[in-house]
This record gives C-alpha cells, sequence and structure tokens, in this order.
C-alpha cells in the first residue's frame, strides 16, 4: 500500500507538471502566432516535461528513501527500509534498490509479488539491495 500512495503523490506531480507544460506550451504557440500548431510540434514542446517526470521520481524515491529510509507513502504506513543488519539504508543501496523497482516491474510485476514467498517478505529490488522493510 506504501507504493500505492507514493504512486498516487507522483501522478499528482505528473499530472501538475503536464498541465503547466501544456499551458506553457499553448500560451508560447499563440503568442508566437501559431493558430493551430501539429501534434509534432507540441510533443517536441512537452519533451522536456516528460524527462523532467522521471528525474521527479527517481528523485522522489531515491531522496526521501536515503534520507530518513522512509518515501511519505512508507511513512503513512508506518514503514520503514533497513539493511539486512538492521542500521541505516546507505545511498548506494537505495539507489540499487529504487532500480530495483524497475526491473521488478518489467518482470510483469513478478519481483513484488516474490514478498508473498520469500523469507522476510523481501521483494527483488530488497534482494537486490539487500534490503529489508520493517514497522517503525
Amino acid at each position: 500500500m506504501a507504493f500505492e500512495i507514493d504512486i498516487f503523490l507522483i501522478t499528482i506531480t505528473y499530472l501538475t507538471t503536464f498541465c503547466v507544460g501544456l499551458l506553457a506550451a499553448w500560451l508560447g504557440l499563440k503568442v508566437a502566432g501559431y493558430d493551430a500548431p501539429s501534434y509534432s510540434l507540441i510533443d517536441t514542446l512537452l519533451l522536456p516535461f516528460g524527462f523532467l517526470s522521471l528525474i521527479v521520481s527517481l528523485a522522489y524515491f531515491i531522496g526521501f528513501a536515503s534520507y530518513r529510509g522512509q518515501t511519505p507513502g512508507k511513512a503513512i504506513m508506518r514503514i520503514k527500509i533497513v539493511s539486512m543488519t538492521g542500521g541505516n539504508v546507505t545511498l548506494s543501496m537505495i539507489v540499487v534498490r529504487t532500480l530495483g523497482y524497475f526491473l521488478s516491474g518489467v518482470l510483469f510485476g513478478l519481483g513484488f509479488l516474490m514478498a508473498l514467498v520469500t523469507r522476510r517478505q523481501r521483494a527483488l529490488h530488497d534482494l537486490l539491495a539487500n534490503t529489508h522493510v520493517v514497522a517503525t
């Protein structure tokens, strides 16, 4: 549930960024004198906002998790990420874990489902980063 809360928060950020980008592109084209710009031109103008969305996602997960071992979703659910020894996580652990989210998802979600059958309920990204999640 924590991951879903985080995705919801990121989606709100994406939608806000997209709407601002779309408005900026539309206003810019109106000021430049375009009455009916092509879709390819709008796509080109919105490309930086798509790239920014990726950066925001990575910064969200890496930044929050490396600071306190918790994203806002994990804090709401009262859980946090720790190393397998029970200590604080390092930045490199969080980077590996965050990139592991992508791998877990690419495998049709099987990387996430591993938490149902592994000891200490560790998903693929936890196994890769040598971490696990505990209640706070």
